[in-house]
């Protein structure tokens, strides 16, 4: 009887552990949110420059076209082409490993679709990082001779892009998370913990180092998707 009682107090135990390091993980993830929400908000309302530098989200399940976020990402890109505050769309980003078929262009279908002239909108069919999206628009924006970008994407990434770029002549735009429903939360919850992770590669290793484990994750995780 004493064991049993001893293993009873061992579970609660665990559990109050459990839920205490869980309540405190939920608190950094919501003051982590309101940070990053102010850094979006006090953004210059009336900004404008050369290019919109947007970056990609995410693809649908199968590959064949963007997700949600890339389009909510492509949303704000034409909000700024259409109310003049950019007058070109650099995409970057959206390269698809051993598998590229033209998949970084379906951000710039996507603006087309939508009224984007295509003689506006420039293509990166190279990166596949965060990093490796800002070399390549940076890139760009050298050879076009754009003195000045907004650096597009979800506010999470847009807050990291910031970060890391440093630039008085980028500025940042992006979109308001839509809390709809439960599954929006855990969405975004296991969008700030990859934020954290990308933060630790940061400060761990170096851009090359960085982009090589980046890579190799993304090509492992791509190759598993198709055996399972």
């Amino acid at each position: 009887m004493k064991q049993y009682w001893s293993e009873i107090k061992a579970f609660i135990l665990l559990c109050t552990i459990f839920i205490f390091v869980l309540l405190v993980d939920i608190t950094i993830v919501y003051l982590y949110y309101r940070h990053v929400d102010n850094f979006i908000n006090t953004q210059p309302k009336n900004l404008s420059a050369d290019a919109g530098i947007l970056f990609f989200g995410d693809y649908t399940k199968e590959a064949l076209d963007i997700g949600t976020n890339s389009k909510n990402r492509a949303n704000v890109a034409i909000h700024l082409f259409e109310t003049g505050k950019i007058n070109y769309i650099v995409c970057v980003g959206g390269y698809y490993f051993k598998d590229w078929q033209g998949k970084p262009h379906y951000m710039s279908k996507y603006l087309i679709n939508k009224g984007i002239s295509p003689d506006v909108i420039t293509n990166d069919s190279l990166s596949y990082n965060t990093i490796t999206n800002w070399q390549q628009g940076k890139k760009i924006m050298a050879d076009f001779n754009y003195k000045s970008a907004i650096a597009i994407s979800d506010p999470l990434h847009v807050f990291r892009i910031s970060l890391m770029i440093q630039d008085n002549n980028i500025y940042y735009a992006s979109y308001p998370y839509n809390f709809a429903g439960y599954w929006d939360y855990w969405v975004f919850y296991k969008a700030v913990h990859h934020e954290f992770i990308s933060h630790t590669l940061s400060f761990l290793f170096h851009d090359k180092l960085r982009n090589k484990i980046v890579y190799t994750y993304r090509a492992f995780k791509l190759t598993a998707r198709k055996i399972f």
